[in-house]
């Protein structure tokens, strides 16, 4: 018997070097930005074509598969990629996360699961994992606890052989928690990262870990275009990286050694992040979830609510520093819930909108006739407006009962609308700014900024009005004024990189708008052209966070995209900036004392307040 297991144990350990030593032929696919009829989508029969002519062990799809990720985009992808003959992992990228109106869920739909997977091919282990951003503009992030530890756990599966990373963010300072990330991939003696998200293929260095950035679908350079994705050859101890552009022969890039390599070491890698520190604020940390937090913190007689990623709603008593109770739903909370008398409103993504007691979390009433919210809610005259796709909804909030549906396509409200004056105005992600009778739920005007460019829509915003002007920033970064009554255009102007976010004043007279430039610009209502009041910077430099900005009692606070919060005074003077976190702010709160609250992605709630 001993001599049959010898041989057994040989063939096996033959195999298994063979299995080894056996290159590996990958076909890399990234930033395929796939919508119904564009190019892109035209000439994915054609890559199809030529990767199943081929031979390859695994076929990679590292996200941005699509513009908005939206359901008719998400499918039209789908339909390609699953004609693919080859093995195949798939991850989603930031335009699946950052405007999908459904929150993720219908890329869980077409591949069953939520953007974390994994293939074992040969003696390698392929670990995919997403970085959101989710329902809104902000640096990727992994710092949900639960999607760490799904990581190392699958580390810890691969440790027999060697691993490859796949995210589609690169693990750089773009990435919030990045040294977290990297430190846990070196640990486990992961051999490179594979990423896209710069579209332009390169070598990059995270932190002496190789990163493999994937070329995307199309890339457009000196006026030329071209299609194409990446080959990857995995030989012994090395990693050959080709182009491999639509009916032409692969053209040979770089290679590099596995896990550790000099020509990556010599690159410049992003210096390590800034620490937190208070400024001139006043600052406490009241709450470090184990999940990440994508709602606003509200708080009311001492105590706060919020919802976080796994689907808890949680109120917290900020006197005892307990929590009063916790109400789960089946999938992470986007919109914020908002408070009405002795309820407090949840709309989620699957589960309705449901109104909770306040003070013991039990339910006092839901209504399951509509789903799929991601954006704000704002309670006006004692009703709940509130948008969900396709449609802006007017909701009693003593019964959940609708009143009526205005129904206007298939896009979604990812801000948080206005009222004023009997009328609601709304934008989304359709390209258009809405305005409608409150009372009849009739359609007023529209405005369109004349783009069918719809990641230039107003789709997070928030509308600003005082008397008969409305203002607005979109991503298209203009500020636009417009007539209220009329949805007449007054003026319009891209004088500065604004995007999204902005405040009033209390007294309805100043427009406050931050840029992508770290500013903060004041710009009077109810001006017949653009008049800058002030500008000032406030030195954190480039940011695209969404988060709007919040006014209280002569203070104006904003947000950034690596947890700092800027004060300056209504004559443009910066009185503190303070940096309390890693990831980008959802929201600022003000509370009935006049003092700051805000939540982090990574899962932390603060209270501020600062000395004038």
């Amino acid at each position: 018997m001993k001599p049959l297991l010898s041989i057994i144990f040989a063939i096996f350990s033959t195999f298994a070097v063979y299995a080894e030593s056996k290159p590996l032929k990958i076909a890399l696919l990234t930033d395929l930005h796939i919508s119904p009829g564009n190019k892109n989508d035209k000439v994915m029969k054609r890559v199809i074509e030529q990767i199943n002519s081929e031979y390859y062990d695994l076929v990679i799809t590292a996200g941005d598969i699509t513009n908005m990720g939206s359901d008719k985009e998400l499918r039209c992808a789908y339909n390609h990629l699953r004609q693919i003959r080859h093995r195949q992992i798939v991850t989603h990228g930031n335009h699946e996360t950052t405007w999908s109106e459904s929150g993720g869920r219908d890329f869980e739909k077409y591949w069953h699961h939520n953007g974390c997977t994994t293939a074992r091919v040969g003696g390698y282990l392929f670990v995919a994992y997403p970085a959101g951003p989710y329902m809104k503009m902000a640096d990727g992030t992994a710092q949900d606890g639960n999607r760490l530890s799904w990581i190392e756990k699958q580390l810890q599966r691969g440790r027999k052989g060697r691993i490859i990373s796949i995210c589609h963010y690169p693990l750089n300072d773009d990435l919030t928690n990045r040294t977290e990330i990297v430190s846990l991939l070196k640990r486990y003696g992961v051999s490179a990262s594979l990423c896209g998200h710069y579209h332009k293929p390169q070598l990059m260095n995270f932190d002496s870990l190789p990163g493999i950035l994937g070329r995307s679908l199309m890339l457009k350079e000196q006026s030329k275009s071209t299609y194409g994705y990446t080959e990857l050859t995995l030989r012994g101890d090395s990693i050959f990286v080709a182009e491999r552009l639509i009916g032409e022969a692969a053209v040979p890039r770089y290679a590099i050694r596995q896990c550790t390599d000099s020509t990556v070491n010599s690159l410049p890698c992003d210096p390590m992040p800034e620490k937190p520190y208070n400024g001139n604020f006043r600052a406490e940390c009241v709450i470090t979830d184990n999940a990440a937090i994508y709602t606003a913190a509200q708080v009311t007689d001492r105590t706060l609510y919020y919802g976080n990623s796994a689907g808890e709603v949680k109120a917290y008593n900020i006197d005892t520093k307990q929590f009063i109770w916790t109400r789960r739903f089946s999938d992470p909370i986007y919109s914020s819930p908002i408070i009405h008398r002795y309820i407090i409103i949840v709309p989620t993504l699957s589960n309705g909108i449901v109104a909770l007691n306040r003070k013991s979390g039990k339910v006092v009433w839901r209504n399951r006739e509509c789903n799929c919210f991601v954006g704000g809610g704002v309670i006006a005259d004692n009703y709940l407006y509130i948008g969900m796709r396709g449609a802006m909804l007017k909701i009693d909030p003593n019964s959940g009962k609708i009143v009526w549906r205005f129904a206007f396509g298939d896009a979604h409200p990812q801000g948080r609308p206005t009222v004023s004056d009997g009328k609601i105005v709304f934008g989304a992600w359709d390209c258009n700014l809405y305005c409608v009778d409150c009372q009849s739920g009739k359609e007023l005007w529209r405005w369109s900024n004349g783009s069918k460019n719809r990641l230039f829509s107003p789709g997070h915003i928030i509308p600003r009005i005082s008397g008969d002007r409305v203002m607005i920033v979109a991503p298209d970064r203009h500020i636009t004024n417009i007539d209220l009554n009329t949805g007449r255009e007054i003026w319009r102007v891209k004088e500065r990189r604004v995007r999204e976010s902005t405040g009033l004043s209390n007294d309805g007279n100043t427009f406050y708008a931050k840029t992508m430039d770290g500013e903060m610009i004041a710009v009077p209502m109810a001006c017949n052209s653009y008049t800058e009041q002030w500008v000032t910077n406030v030195g954190w430099g480039y940011d695209h966070n969404f988060c709007p900005l919040a006014v209280s009692d002569g203070v104006v606070y904003m947000a950034s995209r690596r947890g700092k919060i800027a004060a300056v005074n209504e004559q443009g003077k910066t009185l503190s900036v303070g940096k309390f976190a890693s990831s980008a702010a959802n929201d600022l709160r003000i509370d009935s004392s006049g003092e700051l609250w805000v939540s982090f992605i990574e899962g932390t709630i603060w209270h501020l307040s600062i000395s004038k």
